[in-house]
């Protein structure tokens, strides 16, 4: 059989990057993707847009760790909270117009944040909860106040004779009566003698009457304690309250007011016991703490709980201390303090209308609608609305270090374990659940994110980064979390730190520290069910040194990034865009609208830079718009004026305004070439291939470089036309580029990269080429 000509296309060019073996990777994959986005609506590869930057402020003082966190209020307004590092301090800004807002601290916050080196958030309409999970949690519990006061209580009479006496090691004071004497009195007539004669003759001690039928005696603890109370015809004719009786039917109807009494049913067993007062209001006993006037008798640390930055007006916050609900009732025994004191607080999440906590191996939840409050709210019973706290009984699990709301359930993760409470039904002290859902192996430092249907965490795996998407499938009624990184190892370096997501987009974003001015995005799409993308490409931006933190929100990515002396926030597109909109799709980082000026004296044109833009002086591009198709782009120089940093030019635009920002680089590495015939893949070095045709929908200035080993490279570049002294770019649509390969399509690789301010997108290629058959007659 003689050598055949092949023309084969390969469309389709959304599944992003591949770093598995060649004879395994599709031939419509690429051996690396930077600022190129697949997409499956497209079918191809669209460069990202630019960004805009909205402020840039000096990095000499802003943390590096990570301390960062951007939220926005109900008013719709988007802020960044930046950690700084001066003590206990942070500063808010608003990230669509850079407004810095005023923030004024309650006492213990900055304490509470002082010196960490990772803080968690989470924005809760207009507050945002903040946990420094490295703070050991403290309780408060005042003392148990020595017994100052008992009281003496007439019960009944009789017709008979009787003594009521009430005796100490001070005296004794005795009442009594003879026969028939008492259908003349009653027994508030009694206490009324009784607390007389025992003012008389009994020294040290002072008798009140508090209530009808009940006698306060007051003095020194050691002669309260010696007090005893006796009738000499029925024992039960008086009854004597040391501070606790065994049964609430013990307590007189009325009593002195919010006086605590110890109620003890299980004679001695703390866990049961607990304290009522009298309600004057209520004319009933009410359950209380062991203080009087129903103080409270635990705190947890004001100075060791997380704390609150709560929007006060449209551009002013407030670093607060929770207000989180004290003990009212029982005491240490009988309510007894939640699990997180004495340990740090490594994990927080909002579900069910309660705060959760995880702790070691416990997760706790508050009181629900009440997310401050731990404690229950009686001592003598469990309520459905009382804290709930869950253990993880496995004895392998490690400790929590992330809990998440997803879908219907509470997802508890710990390092080698991901743990679920079921919310289909009502979650309460007595009827809450956590079952084992699925067992990876996940980074303690990467907090989940939910995105969409679908949870994300990271972890390793065969010494990779994995990326995992975990769901559940309702109609199998199992969990299963897919490795969305299985063919590109190697490609995310180190252990991710950081994720963030858009479902509209089908994107997520991934930072790792040891590539920290990159982000790595993960592309997906669903269709009837099936998985029909699942690409990987990487994002960089010029001048960025460390992305400190970044989020989505709607159709934005924002970003708070260093740069040699400024920290930027900048926001860009997560979507694809074609430049139907210059001004929205232009090519250029750190986008911002400047003023031009003509300086007659100098004969040049100059713009005044804005804050931080002196970081790329040798980069810089101006847009102008002077009606053409595009922009015209104008480069120029940079110089300090002795009071702010000017760009200039010799060209007299004749408008009074542009854009000015950085050229960013966008590359796309197709390599080896090993298209299919039929459902076979070409074997290696069969196919020589004279020349690769570029399919473009669109297509703005670009080099396409072949580099093989043996040979130096080969560039083709489409460049932009001049306009006068300016550039315009090149730009076309739904065209062909064709490319001088003339190698095997496994020595040699293709990229094609550009750095213009217009748009790009590939939708596949053909390769022109002859396979070779070296066993043919």
């Amino acid at each position: 059989m003689a050598d055949g000509l092949l023309q084969p296309r390969i469309g389709g060019l959304y599944h992003g990057v591949s770093r598995q073996a060649p004879l395994q990777r599709s031939p419509n994959q690429m051996q690396d993707l930077e600022n190129f986005l697949p997409s499956v609506d497209i079918g191809g590869i669209v460069d990202r847009t630019g960004t805009r930057s909205t402020f840039a402020v000096s990095k000499a003082g802003i943390s590096s760790a990570q301390c960062h966190h951007f939220f926005r209020t109900t008013n719709g307004q988007r802020w960044v909270l930046m950690r700084r590092e001066a003590y206990g301090q942070i500063e808010v800004r608003n990230v669509d117009t850079g407004e810095q807002a005023s923030v004024s601290y309650a006492v213990g916050t900055q304490d509470y944040i002082a010196g960490a080196t990772n803080l968690q958030f989470m924005s809760l309409a207009d507050t945002t909860i903040i946990l420094n999970p490295g703070v050991v949690v403290t309780l408060n519990e005042p003392g148990r106040p020595a017994l100052t006061a008992c009281y003496v209580t007439v019960e009944k009479l009789s017709t008979a004779a009787q003594s009521f006496t009430i005796a100490g090691s001070n005296g004794i004071a005795r009442w009594s009566l003879l026969q028939n004497q008492g259908n003349l009195v009653t027994r508030d007539f009694i206490a009324m003698a009784l607390m007389n004669t025992v003012n008389q003759q009994m020294p040290g001690i002072s008798a009140t009457l508090v209530a009808g039928n009940v006698i306060r005696l007051s003095g020194d603890p050691g002669l309260i304690a010696a007090i005893t109370a006796s009738n000499d015809w029925d024992t039960t004719a008086m009854r004597l309250i040391k501070g606790q009786v065994s049964a609430i039917s013990e307590l007189p109807p009325r009593f002195e007011p919010w006086a605590p009494i110890a109620v003890d049913p299980g004679n001695g067993d703390s866990t049961t016991l607990y304290y009522v007062m009298y309600d004057p209001a209520k004319n009933a006993w009410v359950e209380s703490s062991y203080l009087p006037f129903q103080g409270a008798t635990a705190y947890l640390g004001a100075g060791q709980m997380p704390i609150k930055l709560r929007q006060l007006t449209h551009n002013s916050f407030a670093l607060e201390t929770c207000p989180w609900t004290p003990r009212k009732t029982g005491d240490s025994e009988s309510n007894p303090a939640p699990y997180f004191v004495g340990r740090r607080i490594t994990a927080m999440a909002q579900w069910k209308g309660r705060m959760w906590f995880g702790t070691e191996d416990k997760v706790v939840g508050s009181q629900p609608d009440d997310l401050y409050n731990f404690f229950r709210e009686s001592a003598r019973e469990v309520r459905p609305a009382d804290p709930v706290e869950l253990s993880c009984d496995s004895p392998d699990l490690s400790v929590i270090q992330h809990i998440v709301a997803f879908r219907n359930k509470l997802m508890v993760l710990t390092d080698n374990a991901q743990l679920e409470i079921p919310g289909d039904k009502p979650v309460t002290p007595e009827d809450a659940v956590i079952g084992v859902a699925t067992r990876y192996q996940i980074d303690r430092d990467c907090p989940p994110q939910v995105i969409g249907d679908a949870l994300y965490y990271t972890g390793q795996a065969e010494g990779r980064s994995v990326l995992w998407e975990y769901a559940y499938d309702e109609g199998a009624g199992n969990n299963t979390a897919f490795d969305l990184s299985k063919h590109i190892p190697g490609y995310v370096p180190g252990r991710v730190r950081m994720i963030r997501g858009s479902a509209q987009a089908g994107r997520t974003f991934a930072w790792t520290p040891s590539d920290p001015s990159r982000l790595y995005v993960h592309t997906a799409y669903w269709k009837d069910g099936q998985r029909s993308q699942n690409a990987w490409a990487r994002l960089q931006f010029p001048g960025v040194s460390t992305i400190l933190a970044f989020w989505v929100d709607q159709t934005d990515l924002f970003i708070l990034a260093q740069s040699s002396f400024s920290v930027w926030v900048c926001k860009m597109r997560v979507d694809v865009s074609l430049g139907d909109d210059p001004l929205t799709d232009a090519r250029l980082d750190y986008l911002r609208q400047v003023q031009i000026f003509w300086n007659v004296a100098r004969n040049r044109s100059e713009v005044i830079l804005p804050d931080g833009f002196s970081d790329h002086a040798g980069s810089l591009t101006l847009l102008v718009d002077r009606g053409d198709t595009w922009f015209h782009e104008i480069n120029g120089s940079v110089i300090w004026d002795g009071t702010q940093y000017v760009f200039h030019f010799p060209t007299n635009t004749g408008v009074n305004f542009g854009h000015i920002g950085v050229r960013f680089a966008r590359t796309a590495i197709f390599s080896p070439f090993y298209p299919s015939l039929g459902e076979s893949v070409t074997p290696e070095g069969r196919l020589q291939i004279r020349t690769v045709v570029l399919d473009a929908l669109v297509s703005c200035d670009f080099t396409a470089t072949v580099t093989r080993s043996d040979r130096p490279p080969m560039s083709v570049a489409r460049s932009p036309r001049a306009v006068g002294e300016a550039l315009v770019p090149l730009r076309g649509y739904n065209q062909q580029h064709r490319v001088p390969f003339n190698s095997k399509g496994d020595q040699a690789q293709l990229a094609v990269s550009s750095t213009s301010t217009g748009p790009m997108a590939l939708t596949g290629f053909t390769l022109l080429g002859r396979y070779t058959n070296p066993t043919a007659s």
